[in-house]
């Protein structure tokens, strides 16, 4: 091997990874040992710390390449490869080919002001052995994950938990706090797992590791330091261009099937993908589609006809043949035991199977509309800064768009708008801090009354250590939210980028459907496209009174027969909470309770069941099945990852 050492590998190869089995250590001693790791050291040249990658035996190793003290370990895929070695010139000589050298060079040539460059979905280390810095990143919008951890030869970094779990010297203890919070929808802190040794390092973000510490810094942000550069009126008309340019990243990738629904979000990509794939000679993606038995959700006649007009073969699969006969509850819970974290999306055993369906016929990654409700639709906080600014002509132009794209009363609407999303945000707080300072007492009736969100239920938290935690941590959770902008809206869409449940499930996607043999792609997630989205202004975003409106317009014009003009978002809020209520006593009697979440003084388990059988005998949508949903989650994950 020459002096630019390198381990060439296809994009083919990457993808059939059987997933992501592997790590890399800064150490400084040559007596590393990791049981059922091919460990190496990168840099043969440099005395001192070395980077070291361990791959597990028989599985398929990262890219990586190494010249100067210099090393880069790549691991997914790089979209702007072509883009890079352009502007790169002379710094990449002709036969350079690999993603991991591009890096490297591009590397050599801009230094850390490469990771704003990068697009794709990857997880990335660079080991700069002359400045003995170290630099861990995750790709722009957190498609590929990526974790750390203190082992017993130093730090540990791997897109997979339970590599770095099997390292020696990590801890497996869980994260009590964090899983108490869970089942309160809380979550307060974007780099903390369910493992109290683990952490994550955040979609779009660089660890960055030097003799003086260690810091984490956001190095891809459609609006530095809060500052919104908003598009003038012509510029909205990149959106086709871009959201062009994005599935044509996606296609580059391989053969490619699309979760086919009847909505706006997936039906404007399938367009896009039948668009490209005619003139180019490239193989015509499937169709994959979920057949939901509830009349109120079924989107058949949309799938069908969609999949017609555009040409594309398709799998149309009922949802309780990708189930099972059980239901979901049971799949769900199955599924859960295996990953590293709680199930995020209970749909995903369903969705699991579908992928499958598309990875038998030969597609490679699974294109889907994911994003486009964080990115083409407004965010209904747009109304308190809209009455702040007594702009109520906005006020109305909002409720009419959502009256025109929900399923809701336009009463309901108009009230949530003016009150829990207008007025509510601008009175609540400082009310809540006025009362808190003068009047605490107050405040304790106020619970008895009306328990909000923050007071934890009776049976959560016995322990008054793990009680006195969270309460701590939500005061955190507040300072977070006072340093935010004073934009509400603004603050919204920076949750689409930084809320810790959108990384998660993020990497829970990642985590499910490589085992189903596919990647997941979401072109509504590419980088540019969210930097043009993020900066629209709202309003902008609206068409003919409608939510959407960058889309929708386009689809009335390619299928004027299907109502896209009009249609409104499908909401399965009733048909999910009925699949909750179907199973969740059953598995509830089969489990005997929480006993390992009493074990770890997250619940009490004397005051826990009478609480869960109210939730099960009052058959609420929305909330409650929920919180059922979220207790049996907690305790099947806990009974199979508890040490």
């Amino acid at each position: 091997m020459n002096k630019n050492q390198v381990l060439e590998q296809s994009h083919t190869d990457v993808f059939r990874q059987p997933g992501s089995r592997w790590f890399a250590t800064l150490a400084e001693t040559a007596s590393i040992q990791a049981l059922g790791y091919d460990l190496q050291p990168l840099d043969h040249n440099r005395s001192g710390r070395r980077l070291h990658i361990g791959n597990e035996i028989d599985s398929v190793p990262p890219l990586y390449s190494t010249q100067d003290g210099r090393c880069v370990i790549f691991d997914g895929v790089l979209v702007n490869q072509h883009d890079l070695r352009r502007e790169l010139g002379d710094f990449v000589v002709p036969t350079c080919n690999s993603d991991a050298e591009i890096i490297l060079a591009g590397y050599q040539r801009w230094g850390e002001d490469l990771l704003r460059r990068l697009r794709g979905a990857f997880t990335l280390v660079i080991w700069d052995s002359e400045r003995e810095t170290l630099l861990c990143a995750r790709d722009p919008l957190g498609s590929q994950p990526l974790f750390y951890a203190d082992g017993r030869f130093g730090l540990l970094v791997s897109p997979s938990i339970e590599v770095l779990l099997a390292q020696a010297g990590v801890s497996r203890d869980l994260n009590r706090p964090a899983m108490a919070d869970h089942l309160m929808d809380r979550y307060p802190r974007l780099e903390e797992t369910f493992y109290e040794a683990m952490n994550r390092v955040p979609p779009g973000h660089v660890l960055r590791i030097t003799r003086e510490g260690r810091r984490a810094y956001r190095y891809w942000d459609p609006a530095p330091e809060g500052a919104v550069n908003w598009l003038a009126p012509g510029e909205i008309e990149q959106f086709d261009e871009l959201l062009d340019q994005a599935v044509s990243r996606c296609l580059s990738l391989g053969p490619a099937g699309i979760f086919l629904s009847g909505g706006l979000d997936s039906v404007s990509i399938a367009a896009v993908v039948a668009e490209q794939t005619r003139p180019g000679g490239r193989a015509t993606p499937w169709a994959l589609s979920l057949i939901f038995p509830d009349p109120k959700e079924n989107e058949e006649i949309v799938q069908r006809s969609v999949a017609a007009q555009l040409g594309l073969p398709q799998v149309l699969k009922p949802f309780f043949e990708a189930t099972g006969v059980s239901g979901l509850l049971g799949p769900a819970l199955r599924l859960c035991e295996s990953l590293p974290a709680p199930l995020m999306n209970t749909w995903l055993p369903a969705y699991y199977e579908l992928a499958r369906e598309g990875s038998r016929r030969g597609c490679r990654n699974v294109i889907t509309g994911g994003g486009g409700d964080e990115w083409l639709t407004i965010s209904p906080f747009l109304a308190a800064d809209l009455l702040r600014d007594f702009d109520f002509v906005g006020v109305y132009r909002l409720w009419q768009s959502m009256r025109r794209s929900l399923k809701r009363s336009g009463v309901e609407i108009l009230w949530r708008l003016l009150w829990d999303f207008g007025a509510a945000p601008h009175v609540v707080p400082p009310v809540h801090r006025l009362v808190k300072g003068s009047v605490p007492w107050a405040l304790k009736l106020r619970h008895r009354l009306s328990r909000p969100l923050w007071v934890p239920p009776k049976w959560l938290a016995p322990d008054g250590a793990l009680r006195r935690e969270m309460d701590q941590r939500r005061q955190e959770e507040e300072a977070n939210k006072q340093q935010a902008s004073s934009s509400f809206y603004i603050n919204m869409m920076r949750t689409a980028l930084e809320h810790p449940v959108v990384s998660w499930e993020l990497e829970e996607m990642f985590e499910v459907y490589r085992r189903a043999g596919v990647r997941v792609l979401q072109p509504f997630w590419d980088a540019d496209l969210v930097d043009m989205l993020y900066r629209t202004p709202p309003l902008q975003l609206i068409h003919d009174g409608r939510n959407k409106g960058l889309v929708r317009a386009s689809l009335a014009r390619r299928f004027p027969n299907l109502g896209f003009e009009r249609q409104r978002k499908m909401e399965a809020t009733t048909f999910y909470s009925s699949l909750i209520y179907q199973d969740a006593a059953n598995i509830w009697r089969q489990l005997g309770g929480t006993q390992a979440l009493y074990e770890l003084g997250i619940v009490d388990e004397r005051v826990l069941p009478p609480a869960f059988d109210q939730l099960l005998s009052g058959h609420h949508e929305g909330r409650d099945a929920h919180r059922v949903w979220s207790i049996l989650n907690l305790e099947t994950w806990t009974r199979a990852h508890v040490s």
